[in-house]
């Protein structure tokens, strides 16, 4: 009985609470748990195909110019956690209503299970793959995928004492452990291999790599109040987000898009073999699925508590983890894609009218006795407004209608344009009695 006890006591419970004196954090926490989210293979994946379509010089500025709006939208949503002690669920029922969030959430929920699913299926992938090659074993990949489940799913039930507690553990690893392959890389090569003249077939200008690197990171962003909250004090929260987004964020990112130009391959796997540390690079792969993995359960476990309040967190955490899996036994990583993108475009709106409705109505985030109406007509009008604008200035080629150009980052332009509607609307009816648009 004092095990279970224990056990219970330990699992984090009643998300919609503030959290307690005793469980505030300083920066290094947060520091470590988003680095250690940015630390995975579809990340290493996604600069390595930064590096195979443009020069590593024009890659490693629009990284930087990119992880710098991350930045400071990171800062604007982490404090907006710090002041309400919300998760971002919870806080988007204040911004949109009960019912009105209701989709909103669903989304998160979704966005957040199919990178899990995504990221568990990649890991068994590379596993099995490493296996084969190494070991001459052949990897069951659906058992793969129900055993790395479970095993990812194990910190995001408990929480973020247990999640804080891998990545400090796994992040000096796998900091040190991908600048071998780094290494070698450079040692074959030379520093002029990552700025040899070379074919790109499909090139990327500097304006698109920037898009590209915030529409990949912005749903990380909105969601950024799930562990803000647990943070002492406003400079906590401006350190560790400029640390990780406008530092390690990009460090990481040039990284893997120089190993991508050494090696002329995406694949970190592919890397690992080519690098001739396929056995080591194992631990790799697993500790930076772990260490990405077990936010995206733990935001799906906050999102459905938002839906179903008079369960669990840890037991919706469960479900989610099970949901996951199955998505990752399905083949997720065949349809994700296209359905990503326009995710972007759904949830980069949301995180706008939140902040800005936050920014104009602080006390209705604070305030634990306010009520919450059903409906607020003006953020779910400047929601869909960020989505209209969005999907407008989304390139043909990228399904969307390529009417006109803003930033030049669809995303963005999304986010913008929810919270400059939000604004407006609230200069418009400032003056008059509440309504159903306030």
């Amino acid at each position: 009985m004092k095990l279970l006890r224990k056990i219970a006591d330990t699992v984090e419970r009643n998300p919609e609470r503030p959290p307690e004196a005793g469980e505030l954090r300083s920066w290094p926490f947060l520091t470590m748990v988003l680095i250690g989210v940015s630390i995975s293979v579809p990340f290493f994946a996604f600069g390595g195909q930064l590096g195979q379509h443009a020069d590593f010089a024009t890659v490693a500025i629009g990284v930087i110019l990119g992880s710098v709006l991350l930045g400071l939208w990171g800062v604007m949503t982490g404090y907006v956690g710090i002041v309400a002690r919300l998760p971002t669920a919870m806080i988007i029922q204040r911004t949109f209503g009960q019912r009105g969030s209701m989709a909103i959430v669903a989304m998160m929920v979704l966005t957040s299970l199919c990178w899990f699913g995504l990221q568990t299926q990649i890991l068994v992938k590379s596993l099995a793959a490493i296996l084969r090659t190494q070991l001459a074993f052949e990897l069951d990949e659906r058992i793969g995928v129900v055993l790395v489940g479970a095993l990812i799913a194990s910190t995001a039930i408990i929480g973020v004492k247990a999640m804080g507690k891998v990545a400090v553990v796994s992040v000096p690893l796998l900091l040190t452990a991908t600048l071998v392959p780094l290494a070698i890389g450079l040692d074959r090569h030379g520093l002029a291999g990552l700025f040899a003249p070379r074919t790109i077939a499909e090139p990327m200008g500097l304006g698109m790599i920037v898009s590209v690197v915030v529409g990949a990171e912005v749903f990380g962003c909105s969601i950024n109040p799930d562990l803000s909250r647990f943070l002492r004090t406003g400079r906590d929260n401006a350190t560790a987000m400029t640390i990780n987004y406008a530092v390690a964020f990009p460090l990481l990112l040039i990284l893997a898009a120089a190993l991508g130009t050494l090696y002329g391959n995406a694949d970190l796997v592919a890397t690992m073999l080519a690098a001739g540390i396929a056995l080591p690079g194992t631990l790799i792969v697993i500790l930076a699925t772990w260490t990405s993995n077990d936010k995206n359960l733990y935001a799906s476990g906050l999102a459905l508590s938002a839906l179903f309040p008079r369960v669990e967190r840890w037991q919706l955490a469960v479900v989610a983890g099970v949901l996951g899996t199955c998505l990752a036994a399905a083949d997720i990583l065949g349809h994700f894609i296209v359905w990503l993108t326009f995710m972007g475009l759904l949830i980069a709106p949301m995180s706008g009218a939140y902040v800005a409705d936050f920014l104009m109505k602080r006390r209705r985030y604070t305030d634990a006795d306010a009520s919450i109406p059903a409906f607020r007509t003006a953020p779910l009008l400047a929601w869909l407004f960020g989505i209209v604008i969005g999907v407008a200035t989304l390139p043909r080629a990228n399904v969307g209608l390529g009417l006109f150009e803003i930033t030049h980052a669809p995303t963005v332009d999304a986010l913008l344009a929810a919270m400059l509607f939000l604004f407006v609307a609230d200069r418009l009816t400032g003056a008059r009695p509440a309504t159903a648009l306030s």
